[in-house]
């Protein structure tokens, strides 16, 4: 396995909860669940929105998929929102479903997400296309990904979900939906979308619908994506980042260029996975990013099962209370989850129970133990100050006696 290391060093951090969901085996590089032990709700609605340009109403609609709860002793699953890709002109759901079921089957609960397509362009040859027409799209696809967010805490108990533990995934288009829903603030879309583009359609959080629920984004799963500026990622810093993306992207910039640049002329200026990347080691933050190699233009080229089995790994570390930075540029490298499982819940202190510090949490011990009497002499076992005939009478009188 070779790994082209920016950096490569372990990042720990307080993770709430985090051993419910440290678990051998769950979240891994392998399924733990048979496809036919997942349950799949199909074409749940999740609001109702106004489509900007025609003014059409879309019915916005979403696939669930987790374990059964019949089989699954997990009853408080971790999330994520998935979001299929498509220029923000074309695209469905269904192009995610492999994905969705299989991070289900490694213990996940999925939601695969429709979402309001269409900025009066045609992408092949660039009619009536035009930079801010598509900020306005990106603007409202967030705003459906949050009434997603919402409408899936609202269903928490119905779908087994985790709250403390929630997390973006997109490819391409939904990519940087996915960035956008977890990193903007309303200052920053405003500053970023045609002026005044709020006033006409609410705010981040006021479309698709009613809903008042909150939620806290914990990771970004990015497949060939990219965002506007990089300076919005520090406002959230304890959110992680995964990154796939193929290094001679003309549809979305590996590193920093326009988007659909090999279709078009281009359009506005993004920030690339390997940038982001960059940025966010360079200032400290959880980061991995995984690129697939290309000398002709190519866009998200990074097998699927890859990613999954990727994501699951990293979502689990982060599950587990540390991040490791770094990249490959292997396709096909094995994903680190399973082999580190030891090193992930190995936590040190003192592991004996009758010790006045002993940690129940521990698995390995650090020699710290402290005893009621004399701590600093353990030998002195009639704790009388002085290690003499009558500690080695008792320790006689024990002799061969099993203790608990």
């Amino acid at each position: 396995m070779k790994y082209v290391l920016a950096s490569f060093f372990l990042l720990f951090f307080s993770v709430k909860n985090d051993a419910q969901h440290c678990i051998e085996e769950r979240y891994a590089e392998s399924p733990l669940f048979d496809s036919a032990q997942i349950i799949s709700q199909l074409n749940v609605p999740y609001g109702v929105a106004t489509q900007f340009f025609t003014g059409a109403e879309v019915e916005l609609v979403m696939d669930v998929y987790y374990p059964d709860p019949n089989i699954d002793p997990i009853t408080e699953r971790p999330f994520i929102l998935n979001i299929h890709g498509g220029g923000f002109i074309s695209g469905d759901k269904n192009e995610l479903t492999y994905q969705s079921i299989e991070f289900a089957r490694r213990g996940f609960v999925v939601a695969n997400m429709n979402y309001r397509l269409g900025w009066n362009c045609d992408n092949v040859i660039c009619v009536n296309c035009y930079g801010s027409n598509m900020q306005r799209a990106i603007y409202c696809a967030v705003q459906d990904a949050r009434a997603a967010l919402r409408f899936a805490k609202s269903m928490q108990a119905d779908w087994g979900i985790d709250e403390n533990f929630v997390f973006m995934s997109g490819e391409s288009a939904g990519s940087i939906t996915a960035m956008l829903c977890s990193f903007w603030d309303q200052d920053e879309a405003n500053a970023q979308v045609a002026d005044g583009f709020s006033d006409l359609v609410g705010s981040l959080d006021s479309s698709g619908n009613a809903l008042t629920e909150t939620f806290d984004i914990k990771a970004v799963i990015d497949q060939c994506g990219a965002i506007p500026l990089v300076e919005d990622m520090y406002d959230n810093p304890e959110i992680a980042f995964i990154g796939f993306h193929d290094s001679n992207d003309c549809v979305v910039p590996y590193d920093t260029g326009p988007l659909i640049a090999c279709l078009c002329s281009g359009f506005l200026s993004f920030r690339g996975s390997h940038t982001i990347h960059t940025s966010r080691i360079a200032n400290g933050l959880c980061s991995e990013l995984h690129t697939a190699p290309q000398i002709l233009p190519n866009h998200c080229t990074y097998p699927d099962n890859g990613i999954v089995a990727m994501s699951s790994c990293f979502l689990k570390r982060y599950m587990c209370g540390f991040c490791m930075n770094f990249e490959d540029d292997q396709i096909y490298a094995t994903p680190i989850c399973s082999a580190l499982q030891q090193t992930i819940t190995s936590v040190s202190g003192c592991t004996y129970s009758s010790a006045m510090n002993y940690n129940p949490q521990a698995t390995t011990d650090d020699g710290t133990c402290t005893w009621m009497g004399n701590q600093d002499c353990p030998a002195d076992l009639d704790m009388n100050g002085v290690v003499g005939v009558e500690d080695l009478i008792i320790l006689i009188g024990s002799y061969g006696v099993v203790c608990d």
